[in-house]
């Protein structure tokens, strides 16, 4: 991987980590029963980022590897779709709160890259 792509998984991991404790704390006083869904959102998010970084750098290397990119979208579409149908329990909402979890993924994301603007 680049550099530039290693440091910018780094800075998310960091952010996602502190997205993830803030979130464990805050669930646990307010919303006890959904802590696990949300740190489960939280993590698929973040493991999807993980594929597609690793999925993409590989496509732009390869050669035809740019079949890779869409049975990676698809992939990852997958799993995350699995983990809604594992967390539904007849309660929606446990996917209101997988959801959130998911796009807290997005504001790391965010933050990552305006550090690395400021850095730069």
């Amino acid at each position: 991987m680049t550099k530039d792509t290693v440091t910018m998984l780094k800075r998310v991991t960091l952010y996602d980590g502190i997205i993830i404790l803030l979130s464990f704390f805050i669930s646990l006083l307010f919303f006890q029963e959904f802590t696990v869904v949300i740190i489960v959102g939280v993590a698929i998010a973040y493991i999807n980022f993980l594929l597609n970084s690793v999925i993409t750098e590989y496509a732009m290397k390869a050669s035809k590897g740019a079949i890779w990119i869409p049975v990676g979208a698809v992939a990852r579409i997958a799993i995350a779709g699995a983990f809604v149908f594992i967390l539904y329990n007849d309660n929606v909402k446990n996917i209101i709160v997988y959801i959130i979890g998911y796009s807290l993924h997005y504001a790391s994301m965010v933050l990552g890259a305006v550090s690395q603007k400021n850095k730069t």
